[in-house]
Order: structure tokens, then sequence, then C-alpha cells
């Protein structure tokens, strides 16, 4: 099996994307645009070392992957989860084989640039996260660490009466709190409401006590993600018909995430941000979708904030789910290796003075 490694621009967008669209590993943080988008964000200041893997002429796989000099980190992708991405053409045998020269490039790629270390990750509404028997890391067999989180996850097929009886009864109180209070949900348009989206995503954030993403993060968002269709903006409006919230869902045909939100104080004692949980919740089972993740909870966190969101989402239903995240010392394997050489070098000069001491007893 001979593969070729090529960069990310010499594929292009359109058989970048294909892949992305059609593979089981396939996620809005896989696509050529997010790379775009985090790559544009100057104070990451991320390198990218994306590549798809070819044979015979064809475009089987593909890697995002970015350097991250400040950190020392080589990441897929360096912000948003992302990993391997294989077509869906290839046998498992053939698959496990591309994954597995697929990861050794990215090893020899963190060496060469001296990263510290190299992680990637898969979120849970990928098909092959779903489908990973008994909540086993796919990626666990790859000579890496297992450093997987939990995320909170809905399954969209059930009925809407089903999916309503999941919500705790606190979240039904509030709901019905926030629809006697004359709020509202729809979508919106993310470019229309990139400027009220920002200002209350630094409301919310100095809020929280925690330092706002630069603008441009959001606009990369609203400019490249949302025109595919894979990021979609819910609006709370208030009995004025003022936005005092955002619910920002990436997605694909197959699964959802709640991505990113920000409101206004007032909401969270008028139950506004759960009203507009449910209403996206809702919409994704409209499009067809099947999986909606919550995102990522914390059940034994000491830290309030994440106890915080952990208590939220736990109480929209759904079930635990891993999120995949393997992570690889390249320090250590490079210590390892020059440890191995030394020791090499040792053995090496420990038998050529032996075999001098022999030619000398000899002669």
């Amino acid at each position: 099996m001979t593969l070729a490694f090529v960069s990310r621009l010499s594929v292009g967008s359109d058989q970048w994307n294909q892949l992305v669209d059609e593979s089981p590993d396939g996620w809005v943080f896989s696509l050529y645009e997010w790379q775009e988008l985090i790559l544009s964000v100057e104070q990451w200041g991320l390198e990218d070392v994306s590549f798809a893997v070819m044979q015979n002429g064809q475009v089987i796989a593909v890697m995002p992957l970015q350097f991250n000099r400040v950190s020392s980190r080589l990441g897929s992708s360096a912000w948003g989860g992302s990993g391997p991405v294989v077509s869906k053409k290839q046998s498992e045998k053939k698959r496990k084989k591309i994954i597995l020269a697929m990861l050794e490039h990215c090893e020899q790629t963190g060496l060469e640039n001296k990263a510290v270390c190299f992680d990637f990750s898969q979120l849970p509404i990928t098909e092959t996260s779903i489908l990973s028997c008994w909540g086993i890391n796919p990626f666990y067999y790859y000579d890496a660490d297992d450093v997987s989180l939990i995320s909170q996850v809905i399954d969209l097929q059930q009925s809407h009466d089903k999916l309503w009886n999941g919500l705790s009864y606190d979240a039904k109180r509030q709901i019905r709190i926030a629809g006697d209070k004359g709020y509202s949900v729809k979508t919106v348009n993310w470019q229309e409401h990139i400027d009220r989206y920002y200002q209350l995503h630094v409301k919310t954030y100095n809020r929280t006590g925690v330092e706002p993403h630069p603008r441009s993060y959001f606009e990369g968002i609203a400019n490249l993600i949302s025109t595919r269709n894979n990021a979609v903006l819910w609006a709370a409006f208030d009995s004025d018909g003022e936005v005092v919230a955002y619910h920002n869902t990436a997605c694909t045909d197959f699964g959802a995430y709640y991505h990113t939100g920000c409101s206004e104080e007032k909401v969270n004692d008028d139950g506004a941000s759960y009203l507009l949980f449910w209403e996206a919740v809702q919409g994704m089972k409209l499009r067809g979708v099947s999986w909606y993740d919550c995102g990522a909870i914390f059940p034994n966190s000491y830290d309030a904030k994440q106890k915080g969101l952990t208590t939220f989402k736990s109480k929209f239903g759904g079930k635990p789910h891993r999120i995949f995240r393997v992570e690889k010392r390249l320090v250590v394997e490079s210590e390892m290796r020059s440890a191995i050489l030394g020791q090499h070098d040792v053995k090496k000069s420990l038998l050529e003075k032996l075999r001098h001491r022999v030619l000398q007893h000899m002669s």
C-alpha cells in the first residue's frame, strides 16, 4: 500500500470537504473552512500542517493539524476537536493501516517542530463514535494515552413527547416561565447578527471572569461555516423584541453540537436560556439530525462554572457519551529514543574496546 502525504492547500476545498462530508469520521471541525477560520485568528498564532493522504491519485483520508509554537503543542485541530478522517470506501483492515500511517506522519511532524505532544479527538456525534462498541476509544490501540472526556448526548430519534418527558422538572418549569414572560425563539442569520452576538459574548465572558474570544473567530463562523449550513444561530427575543441570548449549533446531517452561547444576565432568572436550548434541540430534530451533543460535562469537578454547566446540560435528558481524545508525549518519545541510541553507542563502544583487547591478546 503506497501512500503519499500532501498539504491541505494542494488538495483544495472541494476534494477535502467531499471526503469529510461522506466519511463516518467527518465533523464540522474537520472542514477545510474550519482550518481557514482558526488560522485567521492572529492572536492564536497557529501554523497549519494539515495534510491529505493520496493513493493512486485519489484522496482517501485527511488530517486537520496545526502547531502552536507558544504551547509547543500539535493538535487536530488546534481549536475544535478533530482527528483522522478516512473515506468510508476503505475496508476496516485498510482503514487501520491508513490511520496508523497518518499518526506516524503526525508524530514525525511533531518531532520536526520540537512539539512536546500531539493530540486529537473525535466528538460523540460522529458516526464512528456512535458505533464504537461499549464506548471503547477507537484509537486506543495506536500507542497513545487515552485522555477522553464525557459529554451529554440526546438521541433525537425519539418522539417529541419522549424528548419532552426526558427533561427535568425544573427545565420544564423554566421553559413555561419563559413562555409566560413573552420570550420567543427563532433562527437568525449569522452574518446579520454578528455585532449583537459579539456584544453579548463579551458581556457573558466578562461576567464569568473569562477572557473573550477574538471577534474574528465568530466572524469566521458567520462567513465560512454558516454559509455551508454547518452552523445554525438561534436567538431568544424578549417581549419587546430585543435579542437577549444566542445559542450557536454546529451541525452535520448526522449530528449537532452546542458550540457557543451568550446572553444578557437577566435571562438566567427568566427561564429564557432553557427555552432557547429546548428550541434548538427541537429544531435539529425537525432538520432530521439524529443526535444532539449538549457539550462536555464534569460530574466530579470542584470548579463552580463546570459544576453549573454540568447541572444545566443534564436537565435536557440524554445520556453521557465519551469524547474520544488521545495524546502522545513527543518529548518523552524523543528522550527515550535518545536514551536508546545512547545505550546503543555505549554498547558499541564496549564491544569495540573488547574487540581491540582480543586483537591485542591474539597478536
